[in-house]
């Protein structure tokens, strides 16, 4: 009988490398949830989630987590990603709550 940790594979379609920050490179990461809250699953059901070394990820003002600008760009390229390969814009706006396009 296998053994099974529980824990689920995650995939990414903003990246190829979970294994490496997609600003810095570095080894260092932590998983970010581009729609996070009551949208998390969703963000692992669909690959939306990148690795980001912790500063970048919720420990500084650059962090995604303080800075709405970066918070929004990752948004933004889910978003365009679920409408090339998923559904339309009214079905985005359905599962995520509005547009960011």
């Amino acid at each position: 009988m296998k053994k099974t940790t529980g824990r689920k594979k995650l995939y990414s379609v903003l990246t190829d490398d979970l294994k490496h920050c997609i600003i810095t490179g570095s080894q260092e990461v932590a998983i970010h949830h581009v729609f996070n809250g009551a949208n998390r699953s969703r963000s692992e059901a669909y690959g939306f989630i990148v690795p980001l070394r912790p500063d970048w990820h919720n420990m500084t003002p650059y962090s995604v987590h303080m800075n709405q600008e970066f918070d929004e760009s990752l948004k933004r390229q889910a978003q365009e990603y679920y409408e090339v390969h998923i559904g339309s814009r009214q079905q985005f706006i359905a599962e995520f709550g509005k547009s960011y396009l």
